[in-house]
């Protein structure tokens, strides 16, 4: 018995597998025991503050969204404007019918249904190849995952993001591209930012998926404008540049904030043009890096037929590195890669160094998701604190560089074994693992 299957055996032993469970059940209960007191705080109260503003025929992208939230008693500071898709705005306006504590009780709701119905079809034996014990033990894990903490903590979506891409990436498997294609629209109207996961079609060179996902994009957008109207569509714009100014806090991970951070680390508060320059191209630079890791290994496999989840789970990853605001909460997206990543490993299926860089991104923003000025007091946070709050942004470029390398490092198999090595339910496609 080798090194991995002991670690797999003692994973998997019953005493571990009720501690893991014990953990994550009471984790979970603490988190939505006091999630009543979130509701006039960020992030739900700038969701609603919006709703309500719509329905006094405000525009939430306009208006100074503090004087309402005031009067609701919710805090909107320092985010004065909505940053949502119009899309969002409509969806979450039947909240806008309920009291403030109802309504984030239903929201807190849904949320947690969609992350217990991602985590589900994610780790299921049945989709992801894991042994039954195996999907437990990975599954509490999960639930222990900081970013689902700081998605609940801050009453976040990202668990209908992680439901959408978790239900695209089974749809391709099973070649149902139509519908692959038409979630990934409903998840760009949503929330943009996945709109870098169509990449992974256009490499590839998977036409009906994007032809779908236009076809999507083009249903929700004349929906949204007959809805919401067409000005106020427009004025999106502003809450895209709103969303842009928000780099100083470590607990933006996105490439673009770190290294816009580590400058004024480097240089302070000077204004010189240069510097700034410097800036923009270095983090144009490292996006552009991001990029081509994720293209080159795609453009390898492309020829392979079916889905290439391993490509797939690489472009989930640069999603969140390259959004340009991706906080926290996003990387529970990374979940997708590590359960997969999972799942080979315990078939001799994936490199070693992948598995490792997974297992310290996890163990990385676990150790720094709570540094925050607000948490850890100015007292500590300028003399060094903040330095080592940028562990978060490590933590999110050792979960791509973990994507990264269970796309490149992937045995070569004959086209039998991998029809052997796919799981149960998706044998059928070669191609798949």
């Amino acid at each position: 018995m080798d090194a991995d299957q002991r670690v797999v055996r003692v994973i998997t032993s019953a005493p571990v597998l009720v501690m893991l469970w014990g953990l994550a059940l009471a984790h979970t209960i603490i988190l939505l025991a006091h999630s009543g007191e979130r509701t006039w705080h960020h992030d739900f109260s700038v969701f609603y503050t919006s709703a309500i503003a719509l329905r006094q025929n405000l525009d939430p992208y306009a208006v100074n969204l503090v004087p309402l939230g005031n009067r609701l008693g919710m805090k909107i500071w320092p985010l004065i404007h909505t940053t949502d898709t119009p899309l969002a705005l409509m969806l979450f306006m039947p909240f806008a019918q309920m009291a403030p504590a109802t309504a984030h009780a239903v929201w807190i709701a849904v949320n947690c249904v969609a992350l217990f119905a991602g985590l589900i079809i994610l780790i299921r034996p049945k989709y992801s190849g894991l042994e039954l014990k195996m999907a437990y033990a990975v599954g509490a894990i999960a639930l222990l995952y900081a970013p689902v903490t700081e998605n609940l903590l801050f009453s976040q979506r990202q668990a209908l993001i992680l439901l959408l891409l978790v239900l695209v990436m089974r749809a391709l498997q099973s070649g149902r591209e139509a519908i692959a294609g038409s979630l990934l629209a409903l998840a760009i109207a949503y929330r943009l930012f996945p709109v870098v996961v169509a990449g992974y079609f256009l490499v590839r060179r998977q036409w009906r998926p994007l032809i779908y996902m236009g076809f999507g994009l083009v249903l929700l957008g004349v929906v949204t404008i007959a809805a919401m109207g067409l000005p106020l569509c427009l004025n999106f714009t502003r809450g895209v540049q709103l969303a842009l100014t928000a780099t100083s806090d470590p607990a933006v991970v996105s490439i673009r904030a770190t290294i816009i951070r580590w400058f004024s680390y480097a240089f302070g508060d000077r204004s010189d043009r240069s510097i700034e320059i410097a800036q923009y191209i270095t983090a144009a630079f490292a996006q552009l890096a991001i990029l081509a890791l994720t293209v080159i290994p795609t453009m390898r496999a492309a020829r392979a037929p079916g889905c290439d989840l391993r490509s797939f789970c690489l472009w989930v990853a640069a999603t969140v590195v390259l959004s340009p605001l991706s906080w926290i909460h996003y990387m529970m997206l990374l979940l997708i890669p590590f359960v997969s990543i999972a799942s080979a490993a315990t078939r001799h299926r994936c490199s070693r160094r992948a598995v490792q860089a997974a297992i310290a991104s996890y163990l990385l923003i676990a150790a720094t998701i709570r540094m925050r000025v607000n948490v850890v007091s100015e007292i500590w946070w300028e003399p060094g604190l903040r330095y080592l709050a940028e562990g978060s942004s490590v933590a999110l470029l050792l979960g791509f560089l973990a994507a990264y390398w269970f796309a490149t490092d992937a045995p070569n198999a004959t086209p039998a074994q991998a029809f052997n090595d796919s799981p149960p339910a998706f044998a059928s496609i070669n191609a798949c693992e």
